[in-house]
């Protein structure tokens, strides 16, 4: 079975130290930026509390019964909660569902476990149902809320969960991590591209995004430079179906303010500076601030049904390559 990861130890630990003891809180909520293991440490830990033959540090054995009802995803004291395949939020319907399921008697005579994800996607009246569950537990219940934006969910329900957080490792500890799962891709460069999350960083280094990100970055200075047609490569960018261009787009106009305000050493593209001040040529500190917040309202529009992306993004490059000029004009 998987083990937690290195950065991970620590909690686990402590966890199955309270599970021996029968004092595990009966909601935790897990924490922390994409690429730590959020939920990779939910899946493992709850395999540990179903499995009926625990190994060494309380991991799940793999093989027996409990196990293999995992592996198949039919265990009965184990559910997961996320959003709908058509839906973008977690409903209260299928909260209802959950806590009827939660005050029911473990079929197998242990705990039952339930993992929701991502907790901030609970409309307010999935969030309010879900308040007498965690008010009122039913006994050997774990359940864990996964989520990168805690503050996003309600007070009350934060209050009524026991926080587990993970933040990213140390920068030494991620990159042996790093080293085994990629071998001589695992570079610092990645980790700072990842905001120093390992399994980010092992994804990006996998995709061949290390390497693309310049050739995005040269495009958007050609676009200013009017090398570049808006709607050409806005068309170009449709085709990533995960929208990487765009994400990394904000990704450079952050960088620029960061360069702006002098602090080189937190510039996350390190490597691509030389192209990074040409794309800054004539863009006063307002204007960055300006794009930054159009690019992130972009990418929010661009997730929702209905939205015609191919606009939204021809729209936003096309403020880009006007930025500035009209101030410099006027001057």
């Amino acid at each position: 079975m998987n083990s937690p990861y290195p950065w991970q130890r620590s909690a686990w630990t402590q966890l199955r130290s309270r599970a021996e003891q029968h004092r595990l809180p009966h909601a935790l909520l897990i924490t922390g930026p994409q690429g730590v293991g959020k939920r990779d440490f939910s899946d493992t830990f709850a395999w540990s509390l179903l499995c009926k033959r625990p190994v060494e540090d309380g991991l799940a054995c793999g093989n027996c019964e409990a196990c293999q009802l995992m592996r198949a995803g039919t265990h009965p004291d184990y559910l997961t909660i996320t959003f709908l395949e058509d839906k973008t939020q977690i409903g209260i319907d299928q909260i209802r569902a959950l806590s009827r399921a939660l005050g029911m008697k473990s079929h197998a005579g242990g705990h039952k476990v339930a993992i929701l994800m991502p907790a901030e996607q609970m409309t307010v009246e999935a969030a309010n149902s879900l308040l007498k569950t965690l008010e009122e537990p039913t006994a050997n219940t774990l359940l864990m809320l996964v989520t990168e934006q805690p503050a996003r969910l309600a007070a009350t329900v934060r209050s009524r969960c026991q926080l587990l957080r993970f933040p990213a490792p140390l920068l030494s500890q991620g990159l042996a991590w790093l080293t085994t799962q990629i071998g001589a891709q695992a570079t610092e460069l990645v980790l700072r591209l990842a905001d120093g999350a390992p399994l980010r960083a092992a994804e990006l280094a996998q995709d061949g995004i290390v390497a693309r990100r310049r050739d995005w970055l040269e495009q958007i200075v050609a676009l200013r430079r009017g090398q570049q047609s808006p709607i050409a490569v806005a068309a170009e960018w449709m085709e990533d179906a995960q929208s990487r261009p765009l994400y990394w787009f904000a990704n450079y106009l952050m960088d620029l303010i960061r360069l702006n305000q002098g602090g080189n050493e937190s510039v996350k593209n390190i490597d691509l500076i030389d192209v990074l001040n040409i794309m800054a040529d004539g863009l006063s500190s307002h204007d960055l601030h300006s794009l930054l917040e159009r690019t992130v309202q972009t990418q929010q529009l661009a997730q929702q049904s209905g939205m015609n992306r191919q606009l939204l993004l021809e729209e936003l490059l096309t403020e880009w390559c006007r930025a500035g000029r009209v101030r410099r004009a006027r001057a």
